[in-house]
């Protein structure tokens, strides 16, 4: 058997939620998916809560911590818009919308999506300040744009990467300007 490290575990549970739905987040479906016991699972994590919260942690650093960072090593306001569009374009779409779904019934979830929708608007507020919009227009801004890309995840979830960006690209054209 393969050894597996914590990523593979993640990795796998953001495939499961895109593909199969919450409900397939179980110790015994996992360990099926990765072909290992479930001896590996309880070596890296406590029990599913744990694993979950791991997940979920992992999901934000990747989907949204590591976004901002890449953005902000960019000088321009239009050069961060431009790659933040990219990036979010290229991330899953429906492992977002399910992991939305599953926050109505796990608490857990609840809370990470609680601050990572938070994090997400204070960055989107801050681009829009940083173009020269007034800090409160900019929060609107910034929750208008934010709720618009929600709003497609929930609408359209199997949109596929392309027209996603042809879509967003439109709507963000005035964005970000310097």
């Amino acid at each position: 058997m393969k050894k597996r490290e914590k990523k593979d575990w993640f990795e796998e549970g953001l495939r499961v939620l895109a593909d199969e739905g919450f409900q397939k987040i179980t110790i015994n479906h996992l360990c099926s998916l990765l072909q290992i016991t479930q001896g590996s699972f309880y070596h890296h994590f406590k029990n599913i809560d744990g694993y979950i919260e791991a997940l979920m942690e992992y999901w934000w650093q990747k989907n949204t911590v590591a976004f901002i960072k890449a953005t902000e090593a960019l000088p321009g306001i239009a050069e961060k818009g431009a790659l933040l569009n990219d990036m979010v374009a290229s991330a899953s779409l429906k492992a977002e919308q399910v992991i939305r779904a599953w926050s109505f019934s796990n608490e857990t979830v609840r809370c990470i999506l609680r601050q990572v929708d938070n994090m997400r608007v204070e960055y989107l507020t801050g681009l829009n300040i940083q173009s020269g919009i007034t800090p409160e227009d900019a929060l609107r801004y910034a929750l208008l744009e934010y709720g618009t890309l929600i709003g497609l995840e929930q609408l359209c979830p199997d949109l596929p990467k392309e027209e996603f960006r042809r879509m967003y690209q439109i709507y963000s054209t005035n964005m970000y300007k310097p």
